[in-house]
């Protein structure tokens, strides 16, 4: 059985009440809970929240409700310590829940059939965990860090900052919207999977989360652009 979870605090320091503010004429985590139940690929469907209102406008839209300790809905909280504690609660109703898809609500461009094509990757590539990415259009093989006495230096090595791009590795960025894993193998060690991982790949015009409301505008735009393409 596969199960989605939409992590969804009630705080919020760039955007405040981001999560239920309208955006194209729906909550803005609503897009993210009708893709989930749109999918052919997702079971249930599920959010966890500690905030009244995520909840009621969560159970209009259609999905399970699993509440959140304040504890856990803190700026410092991890997303894998919300996840242990939301599938320790399914797993009490669903014993038979194996995967696990992580949708944060910040990323309404996602659609149920991105989430159905991650799908079929994770199952494809027999992988320990699927991330959906973008490739910049600036190569991060191309980057620098910064050393402890202020120089800095190629990120990857001393001169992949002077290779032609075409002689270095495809870099991507996780976009935050769809992470695939498996149920058992994340609540035994309490992390996302760091080995075994594959990637899935979406637009770059697809990918923007939502953290302020310059974010808020351009997605909307996106997605009006998108939805006349």
């Amino acid at each position: 059985m596969n199960v989605a979870i939409i992590t969804a605090r009630g705080g919020s320091k760039g955007l405040k009440r981001k999560n239920v503010l309208e955006f194209n004429g729906k909550p803005l985590i609503a897009w993210t809970i009708e893709a989930a139940l749109s999918s052919q690929k997702i079971d249930l469907c599920y959010v966890t929240t500690e905030d009244e209102e995520i909840a009621e406008v969560s159970k209009k839209f259609g999905a399970r409700v699993i509440s959140r300790p304040e504890e856990l809905a803190g700026d410092l909280t991890s997303s894998e310590d919300v996840l242990i504690h939301a599938l320790t609660e399914i797993k009490k109703e669903e014993a038979k829940v194996s995967t696990a898809v992580l949708l944060q609500p910040t990323s309404p461009l996602r659609d149920a059939k991105d989430i159905d094509s991650a799908m079929s990757k994770y199952y494809e590539s027999k992988a320990g965990c699927v991330i959906s990415v973008y490739e910049p259009s600036h190569s991060a093989a191309k980057a620098y860090k910064l050393n402890l006495d202020g120089s800095i230096v190629g990120l990857m090595d001393e001169s992949a900052p002077y290779r032609p791009r075409q002689e270095l590795p495809r870099t991507f960025q996780p976009n935050g919207a769809i992470y695939i894993f498996g149920v058992d193998a994340f609540l035994a060690s309490g992390k996302i999977p760091r080995e075994n991982v594959y990637p899935f790949e979406m637009s770059e015009s697809k990918s923007t989360d939502i953290d302020d409301i310059n974010d808020f505008k351009k997605a909307e735009e996106q997605m009006r652009v998108l939805d006349e393409a």
